[in-house]
């Protein structure tokens, strides 16, 4: 018996012993990163300030959150009387970690701007979400975006981001409240103790914020579909694809809180950008046209990039298709100053 729990001891030994030097070997090659996200009473889950991360997927990227808790370059809420600042507000589209600063689209339309205008200071900051639907960017833009007081609020959506559903129960949620749209701040304080109680494991060991990720990915995604991906569709279930559709569907339907939040949103300074090639129903553009808010349509942008044979959402090296490329970015960048132009010269009127 004793020799059997020294065993038992000595494997367990060396079983830490190994995960400390993967830890330290990951962590020092940068093939992963910790945790981003840090609970604040007042925006909820936000990214952690003075953090860089690492991002693997279709692209590649690396970064720093700035001291104000958003990507790109240190920005404080005070501006100075020459800044124009532009916010760009939407979901992993915006926040665009596939790509380096330097080939965001938001840092080359700041570029040429600042060309076009070199008396003024040109700001344009990246507040991009992941996984934000058009509920989450409202609540986003109250509690946080707001203080920075931005000249110009894009809100980068599509026909998916009409449908207010909460995944994060530490977000703020966008409610209806005797007829008036408001940011519901009262999070669930259960699921802040749990956030509490594990937030040094995840926010310091690469190895544990891995596994929460795949505890997390499994909750709404199968085993088997995360195991085999695209393979999977070979053999799934017709019945089961056929439900994925009608959900599909039903996401891009425009509920009333996200009514209400386009009759709340300040036409003088708000533009809707559609993001994919999906057109906006006729219900969004007739809500959008009786409210005053301009739509613009980027699709145009990638007309060359197509032309050319470049796809925006393919990337060669890893043989994806996702988010915007940097060729796509370049492209966006330079229609998204053609645009902004005209509304900066309506500004300074």
């Amino acid at each position: 018996m004793m020799k059997l729990f020294k065993q038992i001891f000595l494997f367990g030994i060396v079983f830490i012993g190994v995960l400390f030097l993967c830890e330290i070997f990951i962590q020092s090659a940068h093939i992963s990163s910790v945790s981003s996200t840090e609970f604040y009473e007042d925006i909820g889950r936000g990214r952690r300030k003075d953090l860089k991360y690492l991002y693997f997927n279709e692209g590649f990227g690396v970064g720093k959150f700035n001291t104000y808790r958003y990507l790109g370059e240190n920005r404080s809420p005070e501006k100075s009387a020459n800044s124009i600042r532009v916010a760009l507000m939407g979901d992993s589209y915006v926040e665009s970690f596939q790509v380096f600063q330097r080939d965001y689209f938001g840092t080359i339309a700041e570029i040429i701007l600042q060309g076009n205008y070199p008396n003024k200071k040109i700001e344009i900051l990246n507040f991009g979400r992941s996984g934000f639907n058009i509920g989450d960017i409202y609540a986003y833009q109250q509690t946080f975006v707001n203080t920075f007081n931005p000249d110009l609020i894009l809100y980068f959506i599509s026909e998916d981001d009409l449908n207010v559903s909460y995944s994060d129960a530490l977000r703020p949620k966008t409610i209806i409240n005797n007829n008036e749209i408001q940011v519901d701040l009262n999070f669930n304080q259960k699921k802040i103790n749990s956030f509490e109680n594990t937030k040094l494991l995840v926010q310091n060991s690469v190895i544990f914020n891995m596994l929460n990720n795949g505890r997390k990915k499994s909750n709404h995604i199968p085993i088997l579909e995360i195991l085999f991906e695209k393979v999977y569709y070979w053999f799934k279930p017709a019945t089961e694809i056929l439900e994925t559709n009608k959900n599909e569907q039903r996401k891009s339907d425009l509920n009333p809180i996200g009514k209400k939040i386009l009759e709340s949103l300040d036409s003088n300074k708000t533009i809707i950008i559609n993001k994919k090639s999906t057109k906006f129903s006729e219900e969004f553009l007739k809500l959008c046209q009786t409210n005053y808010l301009k739509i613009i349509e980027i699709e145009k942008a990638f007309d060359s990039l197509k032309q050319s044979g470049i796809e925006p959402l393919e990337w060669k090296v890893t043989k994806k298709k996702g988010h915007w490329n940097p060729a796509a970015h370049k492209a966006l960048g330079k229609e998204l100053a053609k645009n902004l132009k005209i509304e900066i010269d309506s500004l300074n009127k």
